[in-house]
């Protein structure tokens, strides 16, 4: 695969303790079934192509070798991060994290929802460490202009993937062996190229306060005088709610429905619903959209629309894994629709706390009293083992 250079993330979307709290952008997960894109895809085109000569078409368009790659294995962790991308507020950090725990020989997926909000060191430079929030990582990394003196390993084209990571491996307690990003930009051509998917809605909600891209800045026909009064009495949110022609009001029902990029895209990214809003609800909703993916593509039959859907991923992810290790599990996988998925969300219910930082933003620590992450370790293990 051929991937572009991320954009470098200015200094702007990070304080001592994280990113700008007033950052409208609220990133898409596209991520989870990215790994399995590639793997399913290419399990169905060996699939339908049933003549040898057809197969090494295909190796031959996508620089395909004959060996079989050396990194094959029972269990392989994924990182799926989704990111806003050029043209955004802080469009490197990962506001949308999760780990598939993908287990061939017991045929079953567990999907880790990682909390942006979680507070963590991330290796800043080669002799220090410094708090920030666990989504700031992968901007960190792929900023080398800012951040000149971090390893090397968290420099270049995957710096940004190395040190989300490391950044996961810390709270889950397991290595992470691969990565795969993606900017909603993305998200929404890939599910198009779909003709659209279908979503099981856990629960119906509305959102009255989904931000409509452009009008960020709109005053809404309030005057000069208006905006002053509005911005002595108001701060962060409360304030940005002052101003309603900002916004669009959603509504989703329950049960399955059918969405295009721009609908499965509002679905994963609201977080403002008094019945179904913030990160936790947020991580449900994009697990919900992952298996409707991942059912889409086992069930598509035809060739074109397939290729069609693996070139556009193609060209819209980063990632540190290869073709020939995709084509050479999904190769592996005699039934992929059989594996079963599990999800698995940290939350204050669990595991997890919320707290404050040094600048005052919310965020998540472990709830164990000892402030370490050996009880979340042991919660994910026990979880994975059932």
């Amino acid at each position: 695969m051929i991937f572009g250079k991320m954009r470098v993330v200015k200094n702007k979307y990070f304080g001592m303790a994280g990113c700008n709290t007033k950052r409208k952008t609220v990133l898409v997960f596209f991520g989870a079934f990215l790994f399995f894109v590639s793997a399913l895809l290419t399990y169905n085109l060996l699939r339908i192509f049933e003549k040898p000569k057809e197969e090494d078409t295909v190796r031959e368009k996508y620089s395909l070798g004959k060996k079989e790659s050396q990194d094959l294995r029972e269990v392989y962790n994924i990182l799926l991060l989704g990111y806003g991308g050029e043209g955004h507020d802080g469009g490197g950090l990962s506001d949308a994290m999760m780990l598939a725990n993908i287990d061939f020989e017991n045929e079953k997926i567990n999907l880790v929802s990682i909390p942006r909000d979680i507070w963590i060191e991330l290796p800043v430079r080669s002799d220090m460490r410094s708090f920030f929030k666990i989504n700031t990582a992968f901007a960190i990394g792929g900023d080398d202009i800012n951040y000149p003196l971090k390893e090397p390993v968290y420099k270049g084209d995957h710096g940004g993937g190395e040190m989300a990571k490391y950044a996961v491996s810390e709270v889950v307690g397991m290595p992470v062996d691969y990565y795969i990003a993606v900017d909603f930009g993305g998200f929404v051509r890939a599910i198009d190229k779909l003709g659209g998917i279908k979503v099981d809605v856990p629960v119906s909600f509305e959102d009255y306060f989904y931000p409509v891209k452009g009008l960020e800045n709109e005053i809404c026909g309030k005057t000069p005088e208006e905006i002053d009064y509005l911005h002595k009495k108001y701060n962060g949110f409360q304030l940005e709610k002052q101003f309603e022609c900002r916004y669009e009001h959603l509504r989703f029902d329950s049960g399955s429905q059918h969405m295009d990029g721009e609908t499965a895209l509002k679905f994963v990214r609201s977080r403002h619903s008094l019945t179904h809003g913030g990160d936790i609800s947020r991580s449900e909703r994009q697990q919900a959209l992952i298996k409707g993916v991942m059912k889409k593509l086992i069930k598509e039959k035809s060739v074109n629309e397939i290729l069609s859907f693996f070139e556009e991923v193609t060209l819209i992810i980063k990632t540190d894994i290869d073709v020939q290790l995709a084509v050479d599990i999904a190769k592996r996988v005699p039934e992929p629709d059989k594996f079963l998925i599990e999800n698995i969300n940290l939350s204050e219910e669990n595991v997890l706390k919320a707290g404050t930082g040094r600048s005052g933003q919310f965020i998540f620590i472990p709830k164990d009293p000892s402030g370490d992450w050996d009880a979340v370790h042991k919660f994910i293990q026990d979880e994975i083992a059932k």
